[in-house]
């Protein structure tokens, strides 16, 4: 390495040290306004107030919003994980069944069934008794309470054998996400931000290659959810092979701009039955003590390409 690759690389770690360091400032300041203000809970820290404070700085420096909200102040704990797994259940007309190597073939609701299943026993084999699930469905007409949050794994098993597919009559060019994440938020378990002793997540399983998802009716709720640092989002989008019949590309970057935090897993997946079991055993690693999706890397051999993931 040359002496100005070595200068440059020096400076670059100096900044962004700096950087953290007024981001932790920032964080202070703002603890300390709070204590003089009347909240009862004058240790809580308002997620938009550390925001706007990196939003601050990055008017100074040439450090993007990203890196601030990259900065938390929370211990990467194994904490008790409350799961809200939403299963789209919307059969669209063109719909192409999964195939597998012996030729059978299994509509997408019947693999997803499988896989969520495969992803709670698994969970609950390592950690047995610890963590609690609910399950929600999303129809045609909106998303619908199955099954509260509980760690009875027959009893998750159960509710999931009782979703049924929905057929549309016609096809629904978009879907209102604000009415979904407006029910997820009215009956999620939401974590203490001063002394969380649990995180929430929710992994959202969306099939649908004809319909995008967008916010109809405002982002407020999903704001207010991931506002939490204790809180987090995940998606599978399970969708048709992508061609210029369907709008599998615009839907995927909707979904993409869920995630406002870089914290979200989004991950997707044609008809490829072992590709759908592979990208639901990455959701398995606990939140808190995963990487980045970006810098995540599931090969064994060092030599082996890392895989790329990207939310774009």
């Amino acid at each position: 390495m040359s002496d100005k690759e070595s200068n440059d690389e020096i400076e670059v770690i100096s900044e962004r040290l700096q950087v953290a360091t007024t981001i932790d400032s920032a964080h202070n300041n703002v603890q300390q306004q709070q204590g003089k203000g009347s909240r009862k809970n004058s240790n809580n820290v308002q997620p938009g107030d550390v925001r706007k404070s990196c939003s601050a700085i990055t008017k100074t420096t040439t450090t993007t919003l990203d890196n601030c909200v990259l900065v938390r102040n929370i211990p990467e704990l194994n904490l008790p994980e409350k799961i809200i797994f939403v299963i789209d259940t919307v059969r669209e007309q063109q719909c192409t069944p999964f195939k597998l190597g012996t030729g059978a073939t299994f509509s997408p609701l019947y693999m997803i069934r499988r896989v969520v299943e495969s992803f709670v026993g698994a969970k609950s084999t390592i950690q047995p008794g610890v963590h609690e699930y609910a399950l929600m469905s999303l129809g045609s007409q909106g998303a619908s309470w199955l099954c509260d949050y509980t760690s009875n794994i027959k009893t998750v098993v159960n509710h999931l054998e009782s979703i049924t597919e929905d057929v549309l009559d016609e096809e629904q060019k978009t879907y209102d996400l604000g009415q979904l994440f407006e029910a997820i938020h009215a009956r999620i378990a939401i974590p203490a931000m001063n002394q969380p002793i649990f995180v929430s997540r929710v992994i959202l399983i969306y099939g649908r290659s004809n319909s995008i998802p967008k916010f109809h009716t405002g982002h407020k709720y999903l704001e207010n959810l991931t506002g939490n640092p204790c809180f987090f989002l995940d998606v599978l989008f399970v969708h048709e092979p992508a061609s210029d019949d369907n709008m599998c590309e615009a839907v995927y970057a909707e979904i993409a701009a869920l995630d406002t935090t870089s914290y979200s897993y989004i991950l997707e997946v044609g008809r490829n039955p072992a590709k759908l079991h592979d990208n639901m055993a990455k959701l398995l690693a606990h939140p808190l003590q995963r990487p980045l999706q970006k810098d995540a890397f599931y090969s064994f051999i060092s030599n082996t390409a890392q895989e790329v993931h990207t939310n774009v």
